[in-house]
């Protein structure tokens, strides 16, 4: 399949990855008033890796590093300690997410037990979290993972993972993100300080 983002269309071929369209039809969304994902999640073992090739084909920069996971819950049971190797940038006008096996959770190492990359889900930003999520799961997905922030109206972070796989063979995450009751749109900022990245503590992955 191929798009009008070249530098994605080069992104997934080099990886073997199918365009979302080729896993979930545009119709899933609109029937669950799910806006059409804007983020490609992959799952791999050596994420450093992974980003060398995706900026070799145009993509990024990208901010990597190893960051806390506050408030992670996996199947109902919150998990103490939970650290995620993550890598954000953009192929085009889609955000791609490399993310390693992770500390303390299953949640991505379970994608890699046969091989060493994997489409792990799609992501949406989108606020209305609670009604969102019950649609979800009335519609067959339970909810599997959620977690976040929450500092009053002032900051939100509520991301929760649903579990698509049967029918589509990936998750499918809804990112609620919100700052003075307003959707934050996160593009600006991580294409700012990607560009930034050597001077930053994020960008030394630890």
């Amino acid at each position: 399949m191929e798009t009008s983002n070249r530098v994605l269309d080069a992104v997934l071929k080099d990886f073997s990855l199918p365009h979302v369209e080729e896993r979930l039809p545009r119709d899933f969304f609109y029937q669950l008033g799910l806006k059409f994902p804007h983020q490609y999640a992959i799952a791999c073992r050596d994420v450093a890796d992974c980003v060398r090739r995706a900026e070799t084909l145009g993509a990024g920069p990208f901010l990597h590093g190893t960051i806390p996971a506050p408030n992670w819950i996996e199947r109902g049971e919150r998990i103490k300690v939970c650290k995620l190797e993550v890598a954000l940038g953009y192929a085009g006008d889609r955000q791609v997410e490399f993310l390693g096996p992770g500390q303390g959770t299953e949640h991505y190492a379970r994608a890699l037990r046969d091989t060493d990359i994997a489409f792990h889900h799609v992501g949406i930003y989108q606020r209305g979290m609670k009604e969102l999520a019950t649609r979800i799961t009335n519609a067959g997905y339970p909810e599997v993972v959620r977690g976040g922030l929450s500092f009053g109206k002032a900051l939100s972070f509520d991301f929760r993972y649903f579990d698509s796989r049967a029918d589509h063979g990936i998750y499918l995450e809804v990112q609620d993100f919100s700052i003075l009751g307003r959707e934050l749109n996160l593009e600006p900022l991580i294409r700012a300080y990607s560009r930034v990245r050597d001077t930053l503590p994020l960008s030394r992955h630890s």
